[in-house]
């Protein structure tokens, strides 16, 4: 019997290992729900001062699926990475860069946060963008 529940448990842990769970100092969103938005807005403020920072975005697919997006701000540098590895229907990617800015744009009835002056294919990168109807 005692074989059966470690059999179980060991199942129960091994399904549970592909799955992300965002920190309590992440920005998520979920579907226009967002949490801990004023990290962002903090972290922004910080490269504004040319003060070292970090924060970690994680947006979700319709499926469910995380996307992260890791900014660093350190020495003068604004450096992001992406890792899409998570999005069972994404590009299975981790893609860095850096980038001169970050801004928070009104436009549309959106709040868009994006990165400016990239290095790599795109020259503009989109954070995360708010719906605000």
């Amino acid at each position: 019997m005692r074989k059966i529940y470690t059999i179980i448990l060991l199942l129960f842990l091994l399904s549970a290992c592909g799955e992300y769970s965002p920190s309590k100092h992440d920005v998520v969103n979920s579907h226009g729900e967002i949490e801990n938005l004023g990290l962002l807005e903090k972290f922004i403020e910080d490269v504004s001062l040319k003060k070292d920072s970090e924060i970690r975005v994680v947006n979700y697919t319709e499926e469910g699926d995380p996307i992260i997006h890791d900014l660093n701000y350190s020495n003068d540098k604004l450096t992001t990475k992406i890792d899409t590895r998570e999005d069972e229907y994404g590009e299975q990617l981790v893609m860095e860069d850096v980038c001169e800015s970050i801004k928070k744009i009104g436009k549309n009835n959106q709040a868009i946060y994006q990165l400016e002056g990239c290095k790599g294919e795109e020259e503009v990168k989109y954070v995360l963008v708010i719906d605000n109807d």
